[in-house]
């Protein structure tokens, strides 16, 4: 061995160009005169140069990196940490180039956070693919918030096969994106194995009854997911028969909301009796939609059994006080509902009279909130509120005020009262449309269509109107033609035919149910 060199030691590269070089005889021999001076551990430098030569070239590691004690120096460290890039963040921006679309900055900045609300950024299908391929990778973000970004089915579904990469997120927030059938699917194909989101908002997104059976099998087979929001949607009877067991069966959903969908008759007393079985839920709002009082018969039924659930709500869902009654039957054995909230219902006095006895009856009540909203109340009721918050504080009860009881007419679809109008002043839809449409064009804008509304002083608030003009143009063109107002007009008529039968079917349940009660 030679002496060892006490210079610092001599970083070798090689350049490919140099290698293509025809060799220099004098210089070869300059070389292998300056090799032999080389200490062993410099030769060791350009056998890996000469590996690197033979295809090797991962396992290249110049002398000039190596130090003495054989441990890699800070400049590897460096070249490892941009390799492995935990945010995603050069997927991302490679991804928005490849789709032509321009990267969301605050994503870019906040890759790194466990939290991101990316909600109402206009980010639609393609902005969600992008987002999506960065995402399978990111081991920073918890939480991912991507409501109202129009991302249609095609984003739903690249969200949804990320998911079944990505084992960090948590908490989803896809609400109000339309989703759709195809959306739905996917995201409920993924919950039936992604066992690491808890938290899962899918309001407002046009789910119909075709994707109930995957969502029922992900709350049979999913333990994990704690929070599921289906609210806002298109559920309906054949959705309640599918959810309803599946509900009976889950085993870690502790708030469920199928608040604002269409579950009526067999449907809701199926998702009511799924509540009799289950032994985990905690919160459970079934509001706007229609159980009426053969659903409230089933909640009741389910009260009466069931010790975990801490909230419910029911409001606005046509229960009569027979339906109350039906409730507060329950209400006199249970002791651990806390929350109950029943207001916007047709109780008249005999209702909120029935549900108030029953917590005077019940000294080992849990009720802490009884909600009423929007009913008046007598002044005897008043009376009887005061009496019992006396020996329970800390009870509080809301209602709409004192008064004479009515019960509340429910306001008809803004399409059935524009139908009604034309009707009883003896008009022709063609009639009417000529009338708002002055160019003679055969289509009208939104602010036409409005003005003739209200020139026409037909009975409709703003609201009521805004909706009435984003159903009719269903074309999403921004006017509002003939023929579209003609469909409209079909389908309020379709409306009201469903509407009766529905009534009628919730009758027949009722009277089913009560039978077999007795």
């Amino acid at each position: 061995m030679s002496d060892v060199i006490s210079e610092p030691t001599v970083s070798i590269s090689v350049n490919e160009e140099e290698e293509t070089t025809a060799e220099d005889p004098l210089e070869n021999d300059e070389n292998k005169q300056d090799q032999q001076d080389l200490s062993g551990e410099e030769a060791l430098g350009v056998d890996a140069v000469d590996d690197a030569h033979e295809g090797d070239e991962r396992n290249l590691r110049p002398a000039a990196n190596v130090e003495e004690d054989g441990y890699d120096t800070d400049l590897e460290i460096e070249e490892q940490s941009e390799r492995f890039d935990t945010s995603g963040h050069k997927l991302y921006v490679d991804q928005c180039e490849a789709l032509r679309i321009v990267p969301v900055s605050f994503f870019v900045r906040n890759m790194n956070q466990q939290e991101i609300d990316l909600k109402h950024h206009g980010i639609g299908p393609k902005g969600a693919k992008a987002i999506a391929v960065s995402l399978v990778s990111n081991t920073n973000v918890l939480q991912l918030n991507l409501s109202d970004n129009g991302l249609d089915y095609e984003g739903g579904v690249a969200v949804a096969n990320m998911l079944k990469e990505n084992c960090y997120i948590s908490h989803l927030d896809v609400s109000f994106n339309k989703l759709g059938l195809r959306g739905g699917l996917a995201i409920a194909d993924t919950l039936q194995s992604n066992m690491y989101i808890t938290n899962c908002n899918l309001s407002g997104n046009e789910l119909s009854d075709k994707t109930a059976e995957q969502f029922a099998e992900a709350l049979k087979v999913n333990y994990k997911l704690k929070e599921l929001d289906l609210s806002h949607n298109k559920l309906s009877e054949s959705a309640g028969t599918a959810l309803g067991p599946a509900i009976a069966e889950n085993e870690g959903l502790h708030m469920l909301d199928l608040s604002w969908n269409h579950f009526r008759g067999k449907g809701a007393v199926d998702v009511a009796m799924g509540l009799k079985a289950n032994q985990v839920l905690k919160r459970l709002n079934l509001s706007y939609n229609g159980f009426g009082n053969a659903g409230a018969l089933a909640i009741g039924d389910a009260l009466k059994v069931n010790s975990t659930l801490l909230e419910l709500d029911v409001s606005n869902n046509r229960l009569t006080a027979e339906g109350a009654a039906l409730i507060a039957k329950a209400l006199e054995v249970n002791d651990t509902l806390k929350v109950l909230k029943i207001g916007r219902n047709p109780l008249t006095t005999a209702g909120v009279l029935a549900l108030l006895s029953a917590l005077v009856k019940n000294t080992n009540s849990s009720i802490e909130e009884l909600a009423f909203t929007d009913i008046t109340i007598s002044e005897e009721i008043a009376k009887m509120i005061e009496e019992l918050k006396q020996t329970r504080p800390e009870l509080h009860i809301e209602h709409g005020g004192i008064g004479a009881i009515t019960k509340p007419k429910p306001r008809q679809a803004p399409m059935i009262v524009l139908k009604q109008y034309i009707e009883d002043k003896n008009l022709r839809l063609v009639d009417f449309f000529n009338q708002v449409d002055k160019d003679k064009s055969l289509s009208v804008s939104p602010e036409e269509f409005r003005k003739g509304l209200q020139n026409a002083k037909i009975p409709l608030k703003e609201w009521e109107i805004t909706q009435l003009i984003a159903q009719l143009d269903s074309n999403d063109d921004g006017e509002i033609d003939f023929s579209e107002l003609v469909e409209g007009a079909q389908n309020a008529t379709e409306d009201l035919r469903e509407q009766k039968r529905l009534d009628e079917k919730d009758e027949n349940a009722k009277q089913s149910v009560l039978v077999g009660h007795k």
